[in-house]
């Protein structure tokens, strides 16, 4: 099996390609492992697939870091399908270096938001107003939601400035943020109400 798999380095900012040092787990599953970054000799623990390529020879995928902090924010299942994918492909894009896309998919993903909380074929700005007057967001989200709108709109259209990785960064766990905030925490309260709503116990 080849003994090298790509994984991305907090401290260089890259992916690089690596010697696997040891590594834990099943042929066919995850496994975890130790390596290095060539460059920098940061110290990576991360996760992949362990796989057979059409010659049968076991091989890694690329990797997910799990230490120094794990490259990518969980992201819960309540979110809708698509905007998953959009949130999980800002992410790989982050972690390839690629800010400007980052942030691009973070607006495709509250695009989705918008035309199902507020209306369809509504602007991100707006949209997300009408949302704060509905009561789907709160203020300190629409202020956030303010701020870093500008940060897509870089990536989204011909501009002298450039979005950093801080500010990818930003966008992605704003977009998080909001999601969770309107999908996953109503469900949890939805859940609860239901709870509280249940008798407590059966009549004798």
């Amino acid at each position: 099996m080849t003994n090298s798999t790509v994984i991305d380095c907090p401290q260089c900012s890259v992916r690089v390609k690596t010697d696997i040092k040891y590594w834990v787990g099943n042929a066919e599953s995850d496994a975890y492992f130790l390596a290095e970054c060539p460059s920098c000799k940061q110290a990576l623990l991360g996760k992949a697939f362990v796989y057979q390529d059409e010659q049968m020879n076991y091989e890694w995928s690329n990797a997910e870091r799990i230490w120094p902090v794990p490259a990518n924010t969980e992201i819960s299942s309540s979110i809708p399908v698509a905007a998953r994918r959009d949130i999980k492909d800002a992410q790989k894009c982050l972690s390839h270096g690629i800010y400007s896309a980052a942030a691009v998919l973070c607006g495709k993903a509250l695009e989705r938001l918008i035309h199902e909380k507020a209306g369809a074929n509504m602007m991100i700005g707006k949209g997300l107003a009408e949302l704060k007057t509905k009561g789907i967001i709160d203020e300190r989200l629409f202020t956030w939601a303010e701020a870093l709108r500008k940060e897509r709109n870089i990536g989204a259209h011909a501009s002298e400035q450039e979005t950093t990785r801080e500010n990818a960064e930003d966008v992605i766990d704003f977009t998080i943020a909001i999601f969770d905030y309107v999908y996953t925490l109503s469900e949890k309260y939805d859940k609860y109400l239901a709870r509280k709503a249940m008798p407590h116990g059966l009549p004798g």
